[in-house]
């Protein structure tokens, strides 16, 4: 008799841990329900796709003299619900930088442009330091 009472008080034991499983299953899903999973580098180009866009004088002189356009700019960050078409590129990025880490952005634009942009994170702004066709191979721009 005394064994049937260890197997009943384990079959006990076990629909309490299910229940308790399940419990903890439901207020888990009811808590994060409609909430995906981001990789951080997809993270923090829509957290920079959001801030407000600002141009050096470096970045807005290497622009002009390799003929890429803010709305190039934009498409690789995007805005919004679209996700840009860039991607971060953590070896090319100083994210420990004070006072702004600044991260590489790269991607092909639809015009076919492959670019690296360079964008600091200024608390609610992101500058863009540089632009970078990677696709030309003789750099003849003279910025400051």
């Amino acid at each position: 008799m005394a064994i049937q009472g260890k197997h009943s008080d384990l079959i006990r034991r076990l629909k309490l841990y299910g229940f308790g499983l399940l419990l903890g299953v439901l207020v888990v899903s009811f808590v994060y329900k409609g909430k995906g999973c981001q990789m951080p580098g997809s993270a923090k180009l829509e957290e920079l796709g959001w801030q407000k866009l600002e141009y050096s004088k470096h970045a807005a002189c290497r622009m002009e003299c390799r003929q890429i356009t803010e709305s190039e700019i934009r498409e690789l960050l995007g805005k919004g619900e679209s996700l840009g078409k860039g991607k971060v590129n953590y070896d090319k990025s100083q994210v420990h930088d004070k006072p702004c880490p600044s991260y590489a952005i790269e991607g092909t634009t639809t015009s076919g442009k492959k670019l690296r942009i360079v964008i600091a994170d200024c608390d609610t702004i992101s500058r863009v330091v540089t632009a970078i066709d990677l696709k030309m191979e003789n750099d003849s721009c003279d910025c400051p």
